[in-house]
């Protein structure tokens, strides 16, 4: 049974059963000195549970699933485990009741019996709201205008949520929070996780008639020392993230005021493999933290989870044909970058760092006066840089100490960019123009160490790049070619959308004819 001392300025009397546990109380006893009362509060799972739960001081004596939570949480889980169920219970908690809830939990002191322990203080005194290692708060504000705060924190000695909202909600604007309370849970069990799991998908995904912005904070302890922090933006124009711990930090945007330039559903899962490809490529040519690669491919792809429904555009806007979406990649614009922690691998030489950095993009620009005389331009571009080191013999271990003879190593510097770029024109509703560039630049330089010695320096670039005229390709009649039937422009227009994906790779890039 979990005992729960809870403190108020008046006695509860009554007994409720709630969410499979049960809570009781009992009158306390009246403190003279602080003019208030407190009285002990039973929730558990019967009377008969066999581990000896510990003695809980309450802020409030406030009945509720998430007290229940509370409670087990802070007998059963470690830290990293204190805010299992809480952050979907509370939400829910807002969206179905409609009112606001502040609790915390802590330890009574020790010696202390549960069954006969009156706490004669204030319930402020007991407070623990922002004490916690871990915190996690999310802010949703409807389009109405109401704010939803929620604040959750975790400490080895307490638990502490909050929820509140500064206007009246109505139905729909609670359905819609309600909606998000398994999607916000998934994003604290993934921050906790060990290492951290960026899951951010589910929060993108709202109804942006009803909610305006979702935004989240966390900051999770990893250890006495760092501490893992993410913070989270979404709204019906932009989706941004950045985070940071041991591993590294990360930054990604999405810009979502151009839909005219989505893709459908198919083309933007193949654009989205295609960049995730390339974040993997780079981090074998780099060697890159595994674990900071996989976080920000997580993070990646959550931001470019369904961008929603388009609103409806103007009779007079410009919208992308079949041909124009060949040329492009079908996802939302974005910028993204991410980078791990330098380490100094080598004591004899603690200048040679072990660094890893890419950043990667994505601009597209719609120009024109109508959809007859219109032009679709598409730039992609990508950048790596990395330090590491490795043995001289690949089935060999290095272990580098100040000792010259475990100074036999190659430490590699790799320099590498790349960029797609795309281009489609009309002029009174005739196409004029329509090309792709690409190129690829690699440059690795090694140095050599025997003993501590220098024994060779040597750079090897490496560039390929890539230009063609697209118009006699969508047009093949223009060059004395037959005009192809409607499958065979699908066709067509399929393995051209294939070609203009960026690739990092000079051996990758395409040919100059098609």
């Amino acid at each position: 049974m979990t005992t729960i001392t809870s403190l108020n300025r008046t006695t509860p009397t009554t007994t409720t059963q709630a969410a499979g546990g049960h809570y009781t109380s009992t009158p306390g006893a009246t403190s003279t000195a602080g003019n208030g009362s407190s009285t002990l509060v039973s929730l558990g799972t019967g009377a008969n549970d066999a581990t000896p739960q510990k003695a809980l001081v309450w802020e409030n004596r406030t009945r509720s699933t998430s007290a229940m939570l509370m409670a087990r949480n802070f007998n059963d889980e470690p830290l990293s485990g204190r805010l299992k169920g809480l952050g979907s219970e509370l939400l829910k908690q807002v969206a179905y009741d409609g009112e606001d809830f502040s609790q915390t939990v802590q330890q009574a002191p020790g010696g202390v019996q549960a069954d006969t322990y009156d706490m004669l203080v204030s319930p402020s005194q007991v407070s623990q709201h922002g004490m916690g290692d871990n915190q996690i708060g999310l802010t949703i504000t409807t389009r109405s205008g109401v704010k939803v705060e929620l604040k959750l924190d975790a400490g080895n000695n307490s638990i502490a949520v909050e929820a509140k909202a500064d206007g009246e909600l109505s139905e729909v604007e609670r359905k819609a929070l309600g909606k998000l309370a398994e999607a916000f849970q998934n994003s604290i069990d993934g921050l906790t996780e060990d290492p951290p799991r960026m899951n951010l998908e589910g929060l993108t995904q709202f109804d942006t008639n009803v909610l305006s912005s979702v935004d989240l904070k966390g900051e999770i302890k990893v250890n006495p020392k760092e501490t893992q922090r993410l913070e989270f933006h979404a709204d019906s124009k932009q989706r941004t993230v950045s985070f940071s711990g041991p591993a590294g930090s990360a930054k990604i945007g999405v810009d979502l005021s151009q839909p005219a330039s989505w893709g459908n559903k198919e083309q933007q899962a193949k654009a989205l493999a295609n960049y995730l490809q390339q974040v993997d490529d780079a981090g074998m040519r780099g060697q890159g933290d595994a674990t900071m690669i996989k976080m920000f491919k997580d993070a990646f792809t959550g931001m470019n989870a369904n961008y929603g429904t388009p609103p409806a555009a103007a009779p007079s806007s410009i919208f992308l044909t079949k041909q124009d979406h060949a040329l492009t990649t079908g996802l939302a614009d974005f910028n993204a970058s991410f980078s791990q922690t330098e380490v100094s691998s080598n004591p004899a030489r603690v200048t040679e760092k072990d660094t890893f950095s890419y950043e990667v993009s994505q601009k597209t620009s719609i120009t024109g006066t109508s959809q007859l005389d219109r032009g679709i331009s598409q730039q992609q571009q990508s950048r790596l840089k990395a330090n590491y080191h490795t043995p001289v013999k690949a089935d060999a271990v290095l272990a580098l100490t100040l000792s010259p003879n475990s100074q036999n190593y190659r430490y590699v510097t790799v320099d590498d960019s790349a960029s797609a770029s795309t281009s489609i024109g009309y002029d009174k509703g005739a196409l004029v123009k329509a090309s792709m560039e690409m190129q690829a630049n690699q440059s690795t330089r090694v140095l050599k160490y025997t003993l501590g010695k220098l024994q060779e320096n040597h750079t090897s670039p490496y560039s390929k790049a890539m230009s063609r005229d697209l118009l006699t390709t969508l047009e093949p009649e223009r060059n004395g070619g037959e005009l192809l039937s409607d499958a065979e422009r699908d066709q067509m227009l399929a393995k051209l959308n294939n070609q203009i994906y960026l690739k990092s790779s000079p051996d990758a890039l395409p040919n100059e004819r098609g």
